[in-house]
């Protein structure tokens, strides 16, 4: 699938975390969860943490990532200092050198240990805050570029099943199915697939999160399919139960 989706208004979302900090009960926020840190930077790499105060905002990684949270940062047009810390300890002096009198944490993604080492070495002199679902409420609601995202991804998972469901005729496996349809999903562009597929054929169907398996396709059955794809950090989910052989072929049964 081509063409292009319009931009998101990744910019624009700092300024609406630092509005809710205030009623966070925090002076700045320790973004921890990769998936919140990517909403509000455009970065995708696997490791980085962002603290966010009322004034700036500071994003450290690893050496991996400078070149690509640079260029992924200009490119969604976020104003951050970006620090690349070679050990953890560099990383851990650049924001403990800058956290202010309160720091929240994201308590819902930070474990028990992280918490206390952030509390006695990262942030000594700051008062650690729990704080819950910040960002998740900003992420509620949707601008026009994450609805055109959300829609792409659909449409991809839609075209996808329909271009390899004639094959259920031919009696693959579950596994088989499954693969063939996860490819057809990237080929037409998905950056991923959302999770793993389901296919559940006969029998099967009656297991909500069957693992796609060996057990081979038959006419007369009903396949459960449970898939999605990915398109720039925004899923599809659908579920299609589907008769093999069309539905004459389950009056025969």
């Amino acid at each position: 699938m081509t063409g292009s989706l319009p931009p998101m208004d990744v910019a624009a979302r700092l300024d609406r975390l630092r509005a809710e900090l205030d009623g966070a009960g925090c002076d700045a926020l320790l973004i921890t969860h990769l998936t919140n840190l990517r909403y509000l930077t455009g970065f995708t790499g696997s490791a980085g943490m962002l603290l966010v105060d009322h004034d700036r905002a500071t994003l450290v990684t690893d050496g991996r990532y400078e070149e690509q949270a640079s260029g992924q940062l200009a490119e969604a047009g976020v104003l951050v200092d970006l620090v690349v810390g070679r050990t953890t300890d560099q990383q851990r002096d650049a924001l403990s050198g800058i956290a202010p009198a309160r720091v929240g944490l994201e308590a819902e993604h930070v474990s028990w240990a992280a918490q206390a080492r952030y509390d006695d070495e990262w942030f000594p002199r700051s008062s650690l805050v729990p704080t819950g679902g910040v960002v998740e409420a900003l992420r509620l609601v949707k601008d026009d570029g994450e609805v055109a995202r959300i829609e792409r991804a659909c449409q991809i998972a839609d075209d996808a099943l329909a271009t390899v469901l004639p094959l259920l005729e031919q009696g693959p496996t579950e596994a088989a199915f499954a693969a063939v349809l996860d490819a057809e999903m990237r080929g037409r562009g998905a950056d991923d697939v959302s999770f793993d597929t389901i296919v559940a054929s006969g029998p099967n169907g009656s297991r909500p999160h069957h693992t796609p398996s060996a057990r081979q396709v038959e006419v007369g059955d009903l396949v459960v399919i449970d898939f999605g794809a990915l398109v720039e950090g925004y899923h599809s989910d659908m579920t299609r139960t589907v008769p093999v052989g069309g539905l004459g072929a389950l009056d025969e049964t």
